[in-house]
Order: structure tokens, then sequence, then C-alpha cells
């Protein structure tokens, strides 16, 4: 005999009731098995307004399979998926564990049907690019989760990883790139400004600056990923090569326990936290 039901709320422990009419089977003193079938998923949200059915559904159905992966600790979706109404090509999804296996990502994808953008970091390492990095601070800005969000806007001036994220937006004023990745390049300035004058780094205000700076037009020619040249180009440059020239100064003025001056490859050592693949405003493989 069986039966299922929900655990309620008890005035000092948490309970099952046996249901009624079926005390006869399960008597006080009877030796009874309690197993966990569906775990309640709650969303937790950060600086956003309760999502649509469909969304709120959705991730809710991913955050009760990942529950199934003991070595995910905590899930939060992040992205255009929450802030966009369908301008949104993946779900972009950060995973709290001490290790990430490929079942996973395969998995999801086998089960929903749906491309996912994933990245896998540690609670420790989390909490450490939540103080010094504008990029994360700007991916968590908006998220859900299926745990409590622990918000903090203690922040700390780490000028090697600046100057380690000023590297690809450096190196697109001497190479050719996709439209796109002029786009992510000015995004990602606007938001080390950001970071440095200690403002939110809200990515929906990060877009509106980056609009505009370069205007309605050249700002979808390059969100759209369109090849440009000529005076657009040299335009996207000049404005690029304005900010890098005022960042740097600003973390030059910046107070900084880290030595002052590192190679590129030093750089991109001391800086490894997670960014030098991934690039979470940007969400894109960044190849080095």
């Amino acid at each position: 005999m069986q039966f299922t039901h929900k655990v309620s709320k008890g005035s000092a422990f948490n309970q099952i009731y046996v249901p009624r009419g079926m005390e006869v089977y399960f008597e006080v003193g009877d030796l009874v098995e309690v197993k966990l079938l569906e775990k309640k998923i709650v969303l937790y949200y950060s600086k956003i307004e309760k999502l649509g059915e469909f969304k709120e559904k959705l991730i809710k159905e991913i955050f009760s399979f990942l529950s199934r992966f003991e070595e995910v600790k905590q899930t939060y979706v992040v992205g255009s998926f929450l802030t966009s109404k369908a301008d949104y090509q993946d779900i972009d999804l950060i995973l709290i564990t001490n290790k990430l296996s490929d079942k996973i990502y395969e998995s999801l994808t086998e089960k929903f049907g749906m491309k996912f953008h994933v990245i896998s970091m540690t609670e420790e390492k989390r909490g450490i690019l939540k103080k010094i990095c504008p990029l994360t601070r700007s991916m968590f800005y908006y998220c859900v989760s299926n745990k409590v969000i622990l918000e903090s806007g203690e922040r700390e001036i780490d000028a090697n990883h600046l100057r380690f994220l000023l590297m690809l937006p450096e190196d697109s004023l001497e190479i050719n790139l996709s439209g796109r990745a002029y786009y992510d390049c000015l995004r990602r300035l606007i938001a080390i400004e950001k970071f440095l004058s200690r403002k939110e780094e809200d990515p929906k205000k990060i877009n509106s600056e980056t609009e505009k700076l370069v205007g309605e037009n050249l700002f979808l020619t390059l969100k759209d990923n369109e090849q440009i040249e000529g005076a657009a180009l040299k335009k996207i440059r000049k404005i690029m090569k304005e900010k890098l020239d005022k960042i740097g100064k600003e973390i030059a003025n910046q107070k900084d326990d880290a030595p002052p001056c590192l190679g590129r490859r030093d750089l991109k050592r001391r800086s490894s936290f997670g960014c030098s693949r991934f690039d979470p405003i940007l969400k894109e493989k960044v190849e080095s």
C-alpha cells in the first residue's frame, strides 16, 4: 500500500499527513519509507519583474531537470532570454559546481531540443568575479536562480584583470573583426567604464549607451553581425581608441596591490578566472 502526498509545514517540523481513509493501513508505530519524487521549484529573481507563463514554466523544468545532477549546487539563468521578448538565440545558464561533465550539456540539449550556452564556475570563483569583473557583474545583473541570490555591491579594483579584459578591444584596433565582435567590444568598454565609476553594470543601459554612441543604424548593423568597413569602421575604432585611453588612465590612478606592469601572457595567467575562454557579457568564445 502506498500514497503520494506533499510535505506540509508543521508548527515545529515539516510533516506528511496520511490521507483520509488510509489510516487503517498506516498506523502509529508502522515503519515506512519516504522518498523524494519531485523537488518543488521556487524561482528567485534579481532586478527583473516576474516572467511570462511560458518562460517561467520552461525555467522551472530546466531547474527540475538539473536537480538530478548532484554536482550542480546552484543554477542561474541569465542573458537575453530574460530581458528580450523574442530576440534571443539560446538560453544562457551558469552552473555553480566544482566539476561540469559534458553529459550535462548533452542531456539538456537532448531533453529540451534547444540551444544552451553553459558556463560553470565554483562558488568561490563566482564570489571573486562578482567583486573584480565588470563583465561578470553585468552578466548577473538580471538573473533567475533556483536558490536564494546573494547580492553584494562590493567591488575591488584588480588592475591586471581589467587590463586582461582590454586585450580584445586593443586587438580590434589592428585586426578586422565581424560586426558583432565590434559591437561586443564597445559594450565591454562601457561596462568597464561603469565599473571604474562605481555605477551599476546594467546590460540594458549598456546597450542604450552603445546605440547612442554609434547611432541607431550602425548599432543595428553591428548587432546583426554585418561586416563594416570604410568610414563606419574608422568611426568605431576612433570611439574605441578614445575609451581605451580613458580607461587606461583611470586604471593607472586606481589603488591596486597587484604588480603594476605585466606582459600579455602574464595577464592571461593571472586573470584566468573563467573569462579567458568565455566572455560573460558577450556570450561568445574568445579564442586566445
